[in-house]
């Protein structure tokens, strides 16, 4: 009876004080726009235009450029005291243009594309996959593992295998094996090389900032159930609040069962530059591109509703919440422009000689030193550049292109993959047909040159640009 009543249970309140990392629904919007291209913006602000009765369209015609960003400086002012109700200074803290962006060229380009120009490959998921992986630094062994595992990745972005498999065939450690995986998820699209439906979700939550979340606990132990209607059991089973639920699971629907699916592309796509890059006198200027994009701004009609005092609260409350998602959505779009403009205005500086003089001149460059120049996280540089497309001297290009790990060379000189690309391609098509040279003799060629290389990387390299072994090259045979 004694140690009974020593065991006795107390009920009682407590407060606890933590720290949890949570992407508002504004801030996951900012991430999406970050990797939209111009076509998929185009569609998003026409979609928003659409369902978003606060927002309307820039229609006026035979304005000059100075006279229409006159007028939308006197709407923005009109906007800010119309909306002073609802906390304006607060929604638009960012919004207004910062010195950079009264930097951005808005002149009309004269400059004629080709088919040929504007004609894309479809981006593989595997190509966008193994860019990340070069761009990353690893072991040798590891990063064999991880080009290994993105190989065997399938469409909608699962791993097939198990990883017994995997370890047998390629003869290495389930320990070595679990670091590729964990570099490997760690890549764009998030929830990319689950092995399960289940695992697949856990990455995305946990990488959306929601490690340890009542959606994530329902995706971990109870996945089977979360369709079938049974939220009180699950409030019951999870001991928290049937609304935190119904949140949960709305936060789960929203996550993609197939990451790959976006990069599963069968036909080349026509693409629209979403940044021209021009030669003027004094060099080279960044030109963000906004063809085809609905200007948008507040419609100041609505203010009659906020100040009308026989309209209901629910009412002035369902136009506030459209205020605040179009003025967040008017942040986006702002943000993901001048991130844009910032990463390109520094890539065209570092990248001037091979705007000048082409691939031969392209030099080495991480994202992680953009990330750390402009002092944003590498994942923001590594969204923008995504699928972008940048109309240059060059033509039109990848963004991800100017993106490429470096080479060590003699001294503290370095080479860019594309750059040694090169270099190995005009090799083999200046060699005798009747003797190409052997992968070994294009080492010693490289070396003579400065550049520290193997004879696996060069097989590689002639790998990846389709060019066939020096035996194959033979005309002789």
């Amino acid at each position: 009876e004694d140690g009974l009543n020593r065991l006795q249970l107390k009920t009682g309140l407590s407060v606890k004080l933590s720290q949890r990392l949570k992407l508002t629904p504004a801030l996951q919007q900012k991430i999406k726009l970050l990797s939209l291209n111009q076509v998929g913006l185009a569609e998003l602000l026409k979609q928003e235009l659409s369902e978003n009765p606060v927002l309307e369209e820039l229609t006026e015609l035979g304005m000059t450029t100075e006279d229409q960003q006159n007028t939308l400086d006197g709407e923005e002012a009109s906007n800010e005291k119309v909306l002073s109700d609802i906390e304006i200074d607060y929604f638009f803290e960012d919004y207004l243009p910062s010195p950079s962006r009264t930097r951005l060229e808005r002149e009309k380009k004269n400059d004629y594309l080709t088919t040929e120009d504007t004609l894309a490959k479809p981006l593989t998921l595997q190509d966008h996959l193994n860019w990340q992986l070069n761009l990353t630094e690893v072991r040798s062994n590891i990063y064999r593992i991880a080009y290994f595992i993105i190989g065997n990745i399938n469409s909608d972005g699962y791993l097939c295998g198990s990883d017994t498999e995997i370890c047998q065939q390629l003869d290495v450690s389930l320990e070595d094996l679990n670091e590729a995986l964990l570099i490997v998820q760690s890549f764009d699209p998030i929830g990319v090389c689950a092995r399960t439906l289940k695992e697949c979700l856990l990455i995305q939550l946990c990488g959306l900032g929601h490690k340890g979340s009542v959606a994530e606990t329902l995706v971990r132990k109870h996945l089977g159930n979360i369709g079938n209607n049974q939220n009180k059991s699950l409030a019951m089973s999870l001991k928290c609040k049937v609304s935190e639920i119904d949140k949960a699971l709305k936060l789960i629907r929203r996550l993609s069962p197939a990451p790959g699916q976006q990069y599963n592309l069968r036909k080349p796509q026509f693409v629209e530059p979403d940044v021209y890059v021009k030669k003027g006198r004094e060099g080279y200027k960044v030109i963000i591109s906004d063809d085809g994009l609905p200007k948008l701004r507040i419609n100041t009609s609505y203010r009659r509703i906020l100040r009308n005092k026989s309209i209901s609260k629910e009412t002035k409350s369902f136009v506030r919440e459209r205020f605040r998602s179009a003025i967040d959505l008017l942040k986006g779009v702002n943000q993901r422009e001048e991130t844009l403009y910032r990463v390109c205005e520094w890539v065209v500086k570092h990248q001037k000689r091979f705007l000048d003089n082409g691939f031969s001149c392209l030099k080495p460059l991480l994202i992680k030193d953009v990330a750390k120049k402009l002092e944003v996280h590498s994942s923001t540089v590594s969204r923008i550049v995504s699928n972008k497309f940048i109309h240059t001297p060059q033509g039109v290009l990848e963004l991800r292109i100017f993106f490429n790990i470096g080479i060590e060379g003699v001294g503290n000189r370095s080479f860019s993959q594309a750059q040694v690309k090169e270099i190995i391609r005009k090799i083999i098509k200046n060699e005798d047909p009747f003797k190409p040279l052997s992968d070994r003799l294009i080492v010693e060629l490289l070396t003579n040159k400065g550049i520290k290389i193997t004879r696996r990387t060069i097989a590689k390299y002639r790998s990846q640009m389709n060019i066939e072994g020096s035996r194959k090259r033979n005309r002789t045979t």
